[in-house]
């Protein structure tokens, strides 16, 4: 048919049935949305939690070869609040972002810091806990502050934010990576490093399994800091507000008080208080 002779009533046909095709795909599209990470937790009855193991008092192994930690708590408890088991799958600071992209896990608890790079791939909770970054050093080591770093050789793991903030606050420092934590550490030991530099509470956690922890001290001006928060796939908020008010329904109840005292309190292995943290979480009426 020429475009000549298309008459008024065959234009009328013809924008009546792009408009049904159009409602109809419009249907179509909104029922094949994708289902939300809730959806699918509770279908397959388990949430797959990515967890550190390198990270005393947060996420490491024990003796029984089990991963235990403040962390590993916290996503238990989510889990054991939506009526699924738990399975933790493990994660280093490189791959726990790539593995939530690629679907593999269901949210990160993992020592992770909310910090605007990271809210461009993700989506994160409110924050759960709170950690300035310093540097571990070996007493008597003359290294005293950060612009002592000079020419010096700081070991972290791959991704940390502590080392980026190093790097900005004294450029003249030499960062070195390793696969965990532990490893940075023992390479300080060894003098293969002179400083590890980290979330606080993770330098904390890593002086306080060793035998001779007061050989070591925490040294400097904070280099930056933020909140720990879970780390969610983007754009989905139903499964994000599901976490955010099972971390305050935590936090009301005093799960929260009960995991921390485990791990991080007065009685624990890092003995610290809630004021030495100074957290307290963001809660909604």
């Amino acid at each position: 048919m020429s475009i000549a002779k298309v008459n008024r009533r065959t234009l009328v046909k013809l924008v009546g049935l792009t408009a049904a095709a159009s409602a109809f795909g419009g249907e179509k599209g909104r029922a094949q949305a994708p289902a939300s990470t809730l959806d699918d937790v509770k279908k397959r009855g388990v949430l797959r939690a990515g967890v550190r193991q390198d990270v005393p008092g947060f996420g490491s192994v024990d003796e029984k070869g089990k991963t235990v930690g403040f962390d590993v708590d916290i996503a238990t408890e989510i889990a054991k609040r939506l009526d699924v088991k738990f399975e933790p799958v493990p994660v280093t600071a490189a791959t726990r972002i790539p593995l939530l992209q690629q679907g593999r896990i269901d949210l990160i608890a993992a020592t992770l810091t909310h910090y605007r790079e990271r809210d461009k791939v993700i989506d994160f909770s409110i924050g759960y806990f709170w950690t300035g970054q310093k540097l571990m050093v070996k007493k008597g080591s003359n290294i005293n502050s950060i612009a002592d770093m000079a020419g010096k050789r700081a070991g972290t793991t791959a991704g940390a934010l502590s080392l980026q903030n190093l790097m900005k606050a004294q450029p003249k420092a030499v960062g070195q990576t390793f696969e965990g934590y532990p490893e940075a550490f023992l390479a300080m030991q060894r003098g293969l490093v002179d400083a590890v530099v980290a979330d606080i509470i993770i330098l904390a956690g890593l002086r306080a399994n060793v035998s001779n922890a007061n050989d070591y001290e925490i040294i400097g001006d904070s280099l930056g800091g933020g909140d720990y928060a879970i780390g969610v796939r983007e754009n989905d908020s139903k499964w994000r507000d599901m976490v955010n008010f099972t971390l305050q329904d935590m936090w009301r109840d005093g799960t929260w008080d009960q995991i921390f005292d485990r791990w991080i309190g007065p009685n624990s292995a890092l003995k610290l208080t809630k004021d030495e943290i100074g957290f307290k979480m963001e809660l909604w009426d």
